[in-house]
């Protein structure tokens, strides 16, 4: 009330004095431009003849106050000072502009007045504290002085920079207990920085807050995944503006619009938004989400760019009727996750939407985009998948009435050879089932057929007939077409849980219940019975004594059986090939030849082999040489010179002495014998000899 007092006393004084001197200290009656003044308020009054008459009364109602900018180095109580001392409810401008040096703001801001506008220096402001826009408190302020605070490379060049250094929120704005309203927020030309700040730090939060304004800011955050950089929390009613020309880059979430079933981000618009997410390397960082759109309602985006997240866009359960129009989406893992719950919102582009990066849960949602639809018919449309999975199309004919509707596509075709003239050639689709069945039909309308009628009760269960019909002389034919499958026709019994019962093969050979029978004309020849899960069997029906010839065990043994008196044989006819007979071990082995039989007769087994039994029964007869694949398997030579003894080492070990048989290839004048240890067999004559021995040993190496 003083200072009103006194604000209406200066008034009367300048009306009556005209250009009267300065009556006191602090305010400047003259017209000239006054010096820089120590007090709140400048008032320049210009009342002479000489010059335009100025409305006194419209400065002191919404007064500009110089900020008195400090000595020291925090801005935040010489602005704080400034908001305190403007008028209420009307308000006023705090104008920091002149404080041009780089500042720190250290002490908590809050606007508490209406009305009430903060004009930011050119200059990079450390804040480590938050600004707050009270609850209900309307038309609340704040410019910076130059586009986006400065420069985009650099975000500090030429403007005014908020260096946040907090851990919690750089500007709160309305009330964060969401029982009331806010309305009337606007911010220009600023950079808003966190990226000194906490791993968790936001940088505006509006809590119902309405006719948000927001122009040509530039947030910038730490490139990590904890950080947000704008939230539009609108439970309890609902938060939303206008967001032109403005740049969220490096934050976690970029834009986080939320809320409840008692109110959301609702009814804003933005355009021209850029969101750079975190990358490493120049891919996106895991967790990086442009737009989290959780609950909101009614929000148009139109222009801008969203690149480098992990996920672009996420479309929560509270996501309805949003519209996205020529937002460019590039480099992103996932572009857009609809969440069940989501409904109704549609994306429009001119760019693509990529295979395998769009998951929609939601319902009634749309996405558009150039790449994947065509609308002139010239090319004809191309539709693609974006999920690996069955994609199905919901056609609604009925309007409740309880009708039966259908819906069907005629085909119209040039008339042959007659130019300008038309005939309706095929109709394609259901009909209306008012007469108790649907039919969904392929008619031929130039020869009143219905090629093809799939007919469906209205009502479950009953007589439904599918039908296939030729037209003239024509008949039906399945797989008559060049390339046809040649997989033959199958039939099923039908019922709830259908199984095969007969079909025929592309060779005419019928099949019943499981068992494959084949025939020679009229009789039959050989049965494939394989119809158990126990075995597998090919079965002579046609022999004289009919019998198995093959039989595969599950789990189990293989039988082969030849009849009568006939060998089982391999490579038994001129066409066999020449490769031999190899068997392997099988198991992890599988790819080891356990034993082998070459096309010539020759044989080959890796393994130990046994010949007869411990019985005694069983012979072996050897029809050339032994032949030893590696020196010393089992029998070598050894020479002496002007000694009595030489040794052989054999490959292997023996457990116990083996039999050795030992022969000069000289002569020999005295005895001469054999000792053996492990491999080693030595051989002793009892005179200095010279000459070579000769030695064959049978052993157990067991």
């Amino acid at each position: 009330m003083k200072r009103t007092l006194e604000l209406a006393s200066l008034i009367l004084m300048a009306a009556l004095t005209g250009n009267a001197q300065s009556p006191g200290t602090g305010v400047n009656f003259n017209h000239a431009t006054p010096a820089a003044p120590s007090g709140a308020r400048n008032v320049t009054f210009q009342s002479d003849s000489t010059r335009p008459t100025v409305n006194m009364s419209a400065y002191v109602t919404y007064p500009t106050v110089q900020v008195a900018c400090p000595g020291g180095s925090d801005l935040a109580a010489a602005v704080n000072s400034c908001l305190a001392s403007l008028p209420s409810p009307t308000g006023g401008i705090c104008d920091a502009r002149a404080c041009s040096n780089n500042y720190t703001w250290n002490t908590a801001t809050t606007i508490s007045g209406p009305n009430e506008a903060i004009l930011l220096p050119c200059g990079t402001l450390t804040a480590t504290v938050t600004v707050t826009v009270s609850a209900t408190v309307r038309n609340s302020t704040i410019h910076g002085c130059a586009y986006q605070g400065g420069s985009a490379s650099s975000g500090t060049s030429g403007g005014s920079v908020w260096n946040y250094q907090g851990n919690g929120t750089a500007f709160v704005i309305g009330d964060t207990g969401d029982a009331s309203d806010t309305p009337g927020f606007y911010m220009t030309d600023l950079t808003l920085a966190t990226a000194n700040a906490g791993t968790s730090a936001h940088a505006i939060d509006f809590h119902r807050v309405q006719e948000v304004d927001i122009e040509r800011v530039y947030f910038i955050g730490n490139n990590g995944t904890g950080q947000t950089g704008i939230t539009l929390d609108g439970t309890g009613n609902y938060s939303g503006g206008t967001f032109q020309s403005f740049r969220l880059s490096n934050f976690g979430t970029g834009l986080n619009m939320t809320g409840n079933g008692t109110g959301a981000a609702n009814a804003s618009t933005f355009t021209r938004m850029h969101i750079d997410c975190p990358t490493s390397g120049g891919s996106p960082i895991t967790g990086g989400l442009g737009v989290n759109l959780a609950y909101g309602d009614g929000n148009t985006f139109v222009g801008g760019d969203i690149e480098g997240c992990d996920t672009m866009l996420s479309l929560g359960a509270g996501a309805a009727n949003n519209t996205f129009t020529g937002v460019r989406n590039e480099n992103s893992n996932t572009q857009i996750s609809a969440a069940s719950g989501s409904q109704y919102n549609l994306w429009l582009t001119g760019g693509t939407m990529f295979t395998g990066k769009l998951t929609d849960a939601g319902t009634h949602n749309s996405f558009w985009d150039a790449f994947h639809r065509e609308f002139n018919n010239l090319n004809g449309d191309l539709w693609r998948a974006q999920a690996d999975a069955t994609i199905t199309n919901h056609i609604y004919t009925g309007i409740g009435l309880g009708n039966v509707r259908g819906r069907q596509d005629e085909y119209v075709t040039d008339v042959p050879s007659s130019p300008g003239n038309y005939q309706n050639a095929w109709l394609w689709g259901p009909g209306d089932g008012t007469s108790g069945t649907q039919v969904w039909t392929l008619t031929d309308l130039i020869n009143n057929v219905g090629r093809l009628a799939i007919g469906q009760l209205t009502t479950a269960g009953g007589n439904n007939q599918t039908l296939i019909s030729s037209a003239g002389t024509g008949n039906v034919c399945i797989n008559c077409n060049a390339n046809s499958g040649t997989g033959g026709i199958v039939i099923s019994g039908g019922g709830a849980t259908p199984s095969e019962v007969a079909g025929f093969d592309g060779s005419g050979n019928e099949t019943i219940l499981g068992q494959l029978n084949f025939y020679s004309g009229a009789t039959e020849a050989w049965e494939l019975e394989c119809n158990n899960t126990a075995s597998c069997t090919i079965f002579n029906a046609n022999a004289t004594t009919p019998g198995r010839v093959f039989k595969a065990n599950t789990n189990g043994q293989t039988d082969i059986d030849s009849e009568s008196t006939a060998a089982v044989t391999v490579n038994n006819t001129s066409t066999g090939g020449t490769g031999g007979f190899i068997v392997y071990e099988g198991g992890a082995n599988s790819s080891t030849a356990a034993f082998t039989v070459t096309s010539s007769g020759a044989t080959s087994q890796p393994s130990n082999s046994q010949v007869g039994s411990a019985s005694g029964a069983g012979n072996q007869t050897i029809g050339n040489h032994l032949n030893q694949l590696a020196t010393a398997d089992f029998a070598g030579s050894c020479a002496i010179s002007s000694g009595t003894t030489c040794t052989i080492s054999f490959q292997h070990s023996w457990t116990s002495q083996p039999a050795c048989s030992v022969t000069p290839g000289f002569s020999v004048g005295q005895f001469y014998w054999y000792t053996w240890a492990t491999n080693v067999v030595t051989v002793h004559e009892a005179s200095n000899s010279n000459g070579t021995f000769y030695v064959i040993c049978a052993g157990n190496p067991n």
